[in-house]
């Protein structure tokens, strides 16, 4: 098994297998094609090139990039050179952004052209050392001109495994993002993972990422796949058509998608049973997927069906295998499966205590890749981390006899929406709102289509009770705020919140009252509140 020791480097493990490729590809990228000898040289070129502008072992490079094969081979050279990675998804708003970096303590920021306005804004809010295009851009010098300069570290030259960190953001108030740490033992699971990718694969097997690879989706498939000697397809966007020809055409064995991205395959005319045989896992998660959806699914692919359950906090939960997708046992279809390798999960009520099978309780995880904590923020790290090394989930399951999970509903009030493994934080859209001089109160709330995929809907109780806000104008700030996937698609007026006995605002309740009102049709009054439905958003606008 592939092993990532105390003082071992795991570029390194990933390096060699890359360098076996030798002439074959390594990487696949719409035309381009990168061979197992060029993608190692690239990188040992990349991490010369940090090391001649002085970056220290420890010190922070933030990643602002679209997929693509450099931003990839970037993420081997921060961590062989012992720098500490920082992911930036493109989803949040700047000032979320420029917060996130911030708080990072940013030493380098190496962001893809597609970005250059934004990470412009970015670098005038933010004093950041070094500001590097990925490429030719008119507001920074190019990264890639300077490594092609730049004399390549030999694989001696790998940092210590001590000081190699992640970041991951997921989410929290304006100025205050939390960001996950992970350091090496992490990295032992993707090791593991890449073993059980090697068993029963193809002579040359093929993975295809469609997810972003600064998410933890992404950057772990590469990881594993590259172990197991696969051939990395890489999607720089997704889009059904183009991931199905790309299928075909790399006779694509493994890949990994989010659930949106899973039933955008299922509804184009092009996918259609029988056409794919040489794919043997079709990995999907970020979201909960119908069961009628995964039925439709291994109808169209064949028993090929692997759900993974994980987080930016806790690594892999649990999975559940092909032959675990049982038609014959409809209720597999409804849960997540069983824990993963050295998971351990334990159900608890309120006060603490692990309730009995089949009983509802929230989840707490235990695993080598639990996260060390929030960066820089032992508040929030001991509110979900205890000495002991669980991790409290948030997330409300029950687990059956045989050891099954089943999510029920999530305690944090996380919204699932889009199809890039993103996740809206309701709460910073809470406060963003709560901060508004029109708004008196609010909530966001996610609201389920027929495939179980979220849209945004927020509840007001405005400043003016005789006068509605101008809803249009508030999307465009939110977007500008916080991001395009923080646009709300619909809104309701009310008067009044419903609580908890400790004065919380109750979103169960909320939630339930706004179903039981568009399933009945267009309300005149909710349960909870005197409320009235006022439209959807149509607010498209970018934050630059």
């Amino acid at each position: 098994m592939n092993k990532v020791t105390a003082h071992e480097n795991y570029t390194v493990s990933v390096l060699h297998r890359l360098s076996a490729r030798g002439d074959r590809d390594a990487i696949v990228a719409g035309t381009r094609r990168i061979s197992g000898t060029e993608a190692v040289r690239t990188v040992l070129r990349f991490a010369g090139a940090l090391r001649d502008r002085g970056l220290a072992d420890g010190d922070a490079v933030a990643l602002f990039v679209e997929n693509s094969p450099e931003a990839l081979l970037l993420q081997l050279a921060v961590h062989f050179t012992g720098c500490r990675m920082v992911f930036v998804p493109p989803e949040p708003g700047n000032s979320e952004l420029e917060a996130l970096i911030r708080r990072a303590d940013v030493k380098m920021l190496l962001f893809d052209p597609a970005f250059e306005d934004r990470a412009g804004r970015i670098a005038d809010q933010v004093d950041i050392p070094h500001v590097l295009s990925i490429g030719a851009s008119s507001d920074a010098a190019d990264f890639l001109a300077a490594a092609s300069s730049s004399a390549a570290l030999s694989l001696h030259e790998a940092a210590d495994a001590q000081h190699i960190a992640t970041l991951l953001y997921t989410g929290g108030t304006t100025g205050l993002p939390k960001l996950v740490v992970h350091r090496s033992g992490y990295y032992d699971g993707y090791a593991r993972m890449s073993d059980a990718y090697a068993d029963g694969a193809p002579a040359d097997p093929a993975m295809l990422i469609c997810t972003l690879v600064t998410h933890t989706s992404g950057h772990g498939a590469f990881l594993a796949g590259a172990l197991s000697g696969h051939t990395i397809v890489l999607l720089r966007t997704f889009d059904a058509d183009t991931a199905l020809s790309v299928m075909n055409g790399e006779r694509v064995s493994r890949m990994i998608v989010v659930t949106p991205m899973l039933y955008e395959l299922l509804d184009h005319p092009d996918c259609l049973p029988g056409r794919f045989p040489a794919l043997t896992t079709l990995l999907y998660g970020g979201a909960a997927a119908s069961p009628a959806r995964l039925r439709q699914a291994i109808e169209r692919f064949g028993p090929v069906l692997h759900q993974i359950y994980a987080a930016s906090e806790s690594g892999l939960v649990t999975e559940l295998t092909p032959a675990e997708h049982d038609l014959q046992r409809p209720e597999s279809l409804a849960g997540c499966g069983r824990p993963g390798p050295g998971v351990e999960v334990e159900l608890r009520d309120e006060d603490g205590k692990p309730v009995l099978a089949g009983h509802l309780g929230e989840l707490y995880v235990r695993s080598p890749t639990v996260m060390e904590g929030y960066w820089n923020d032992p508040e929030r790290t001991a509110e979900v981390l205890d000495d002991e090394g669980w991790f409290r989930s948030g997330d409300i399951a029950r687990q059956d006899e045989r050891g099954y999970l089943y999510l029920v509903d999530r305690a944090r009030d996380i919204i699932v929406t889009g199809r890039t493994a993103d996740n809206v934080y309701s709460r910073l859209l809470d406060d963003f709102l709560a901060a508004h001089p029109v708004v008196k109160d609010a909530a966001a709330v996610g609201l389920p289509d027929a495939d179980g995929q979220e849209s945004v809907h927020v509840v007001l109780v405005p400043q003016d009770p005789a006068g509605a806000p101008d809803l249009a104008r508030l999307t465009r700030e939110i977007v500008d705020a916080l991001g395009d996937l923080y646009a709300p698609a619909s809104y309701s007026i009310t008067d009044a919140l419903p609580r908890t006995t400790v004065g919380k605002t109750d979103k169960k309740a909320l939630r339930a009252c706004l179903l039981t009102a568009r399933a009945e049709g267009p309300p005149d009054s909710y349960p909870c509140s005197s409320a009235r439905m006022v439209g959807h958003s149509t607010a498209t606008t970018r934050s630059a």
